[in-house]
C-alpha cells in the first residue's frame, strides 16, 4: 500500500512539471511548507534513488514523466545537486540542466556549518558552533531536546568562551521541537534509587545556568520553536531576549508529571505576575497569585508565540519570526543588535512574597478545588507545594525576598515530590504513554 501511494505521488509530481511549477523545488517547498511533510516528492525520490525507483515505478504501472528518463539518460542521477548535505542546484526539465539554488542570507544551515569545521566543541547532549560574526550557538542534541547535565555544561562553556571570544550566544537548533523539558527517565531512575544528591545537582545545574544567562554581561538569545515544555520553557523565560518561531507550544507543564517547576519557572511567574502588581500602592496580592497558581497548576500550554506574549511567558521586547527557516539567523542578528546597542544585563530583582496570610487564602481555594472534584487528592498535595512557593513560605508578614530564596523553595518542593510514589507513577506513565496520569 505504501509503495503504491508513493509511486503514484512521485509519478504525478513529475507529470505536473512544468504545468503547475517550472522546477521540482517549488513542489517540494509547497509540500513541506503547506502540508508539513518532512520532504517533498523529489527530495524523497533522491533519497530512494532516482533511477532504480523510476524503473520500479514503471513495473508497477506508475511510469514517471518523460523528462525524468531524459534526465537520467543525460547522466544526471539526482534532481538536486548536493555539496556535502547542502542543496546547491536543481534540475530544470525545460533547459535540461541544473540551475543554481539561491540560498537566502537569512538562512543559517547548521549542517553546512558543521561540515565546514565550525564546531567548537561537543558532548553527547549538545554542540557549540561558531555561526559567524562573533556569535556562538548551542544546539540541544538529545531526543526532543530533553535537558540534561550535558546541555547545562555546554551552555556554561559557551558563556565562558563568550566572555572573551564572542559577542554573544544563541540557544537553538534545527530539530522538530526546542525542548520537551527535563530528562524524565533520569529523574525517575534517580528518585527510585534514592539518588537525591544527583537530583539536587541536576536542579542546581539548571537553576544555575538559567540565572547565569539572565545576568550574563553579553547578549544571550534563546530561539524556541515547536514543543517548549517545562525546563525548555524555563530556559526561554530566563533569556535576556527571545526570538521565537510563530509556531510555538510553550508552558510550564511539570504538574502533569507530579512535580512543580524547579528551574526558576515558578520564580519567573512570580516576578512577572506578582511583582508589577505589588509595586502599586494598596494593591491586593491575591489576584496575581491566583493567576500564577492557575497558569502553573493547570499546566497551561499556549499555542503560538503571540499568545505566549499575552500570557506573560514572552516579553513585549521579544520577537516573533513567521518563517522558521529564518529563526537562527534572526536570533544571531538580535545578538549583534543588542551588542551594538550597548547591552547591559538587568538589575537583580527582589520577589514579592506575600507570606502566611496569602498562603492561608490560597489553601482555602485549593480545598474548594478538591472538594468540588476539580482536582484529585494528590493534585492537592502538589498544589500545596506550589502555593507554599507562591506565597514565599510561612513568612509572618509580606516581604521582598531574593530570587535565590524562591529557587531554594522550588528545589525543596521538587525533591520532596520526587520521593512520593504517586509522582513516580505519573512520571512512569508519561514515559510509557506520552500522556499525563491523574492518580
Amino acid at each position: 500500500f505504501v509503495r503504491t501511494i508513493t509511486y503514484h505521488d512521485l509519478a504525478y509530481a513529475s507529470r505536473v512539471i512544468p504545468e503547475i511549477a517550472d522546477l521540482p523545488k517549488a513542489i517540494d517547498d509547497a509540500m513541506r511548507w503547506g502540508f508539513a511533510h518532512k520532504a517533498g516528492p523529489f527530495e524523497l525520490w533522491d533519497g530512494l534513488g532516482v533511477a532504480e525507483t523510476a524503473e520500479q515505478m514503471k513495473q508497477a504501472g506508475f511510469a514517471p514523466a518523460a523528462w525524468v528518463d531524459e534526465m537520467l539518460a543525460a547522466g544526471h542521477e539526482t534532481f538536486y545537486q548536493y555539496q556535502n548535505s547542502t542543496k546547491v542546484g536543481i534540475y530544470n526539465p525545460v533547459d535540461k540542466k541544473y540551475v543554481p539554488i539561491e540560498i537566502s542570507p537569512k538562512i543559517i544551515n547548521l549542517k553546512a556549518k558543521t561540515e565546514a569545521g565550525k564546531v567548537i566543541t561537543r558532548n553527547p547532549g549538545a554542540t557549540l558552533i561558531d555561526i559567524g560574526d562573533g556569535v556562538a550557538l548551542v544546539t540541544f542534541d538529545t531526543k526532543m531536546g530533553a535537558l540534561d547535565d550535558d546541555i547545562s555544561k555546554m551552555v556554561n562553556e559557551a558563556l565562558d568562551r563568550a566572555e572573551s571570544d564572542f559577542e554573544g550566544v544563541v540557544l537553538s537548533h534545527d530539530g522538530d521541537n526546542f525542548s520537551a523539558g527535563a530528562n524524565l527517565a533520569m529523574v525517575l531512575m534517580a528518585a527510585k534509587s534514592g539518588m537525591w544528591p544527583l537530583l539536587e545537582q541536576a536542579i542546581d545545574g539548571l537553576q544555575g545556568v538559567n540565572m547565569r544567562m539572565r545576568y550574563f554581561p553579553k547578549p544571550v538569545v534563546v530561539a524556541p520553536f515547536g514543543y517548549t515544555f517545562g525546563g525548555g520553557c524555563e530556559v526561554t523565560m530566563h533569556a535576556p531576549r527571545v526570538v521565537a518561531a510563530a509556531e510555538l507550544y510553550i508552558g510550564l507543564v511539570e504538574v502533569g508529571v507530579g512535580v512543580i517547576p524547579a528551574g526558576g519557572g515558578t520564580k519567573e511567574i512570580m516576578r512577572r505576575f506578582v511583582n508589577p502588581h505589588m509595586r502599586i500602592s494598596d494593591s491586593d496580592y491575591l489576584p496575581p497569585l491566583q493567576k500564577a497558581f492557575e497558569q502553573i497548576g493547570m499546566a497551561k500550554v499556549v499555542t503560538s508565540a503571540l499568545e505566549a506574549q499575552s500570557m506573560g511567558i514572552l516579553g513585549s521586547c521579544d520577537r516573533v519570526v513567521m518563517n522558521r527557516d529564518y529563526l537562527i539567523a534572526e536570533a544571531k542578528r538580535e545578538v549583534l543588535h543588542m551588542a551594538e546597542s550597548g547591552y547591559a544585563p538587568p538589575v537583580p530583582e527582589k520577589i514579592y512574597a506575600a507570606g502566611r496570610d496569602a498562603l492561608a487564602a490560597l489553601r482555602v481555594g485549593l480545598h474548594m478545588f478538591k472538594e468540588g472534584g476539580y482536582i484529585s487528592e494528590y493534585d492537592a498535595v502538589i498544589g500545596e507545594k506550589l502555593i507554599t512557593i507562591l506565597a514565599g513560605g510561612e513568612l509572618s508578614k509580606p516581604a521582598w525576598v531574593s530570587e535565590q530564596y524562591i529557587l531554594d523553595l522550588e528545589k525543596e518542593a521538587f525533591l520532596s515530590l520526587c520521593g512520593e510514589e504517586k509522582t513516580q507513577e505519573r512520571i512512569y506513565h508519561m514515559l510509557e504513554t506520552g500522556k499525563p496520569l491523574r492518580n
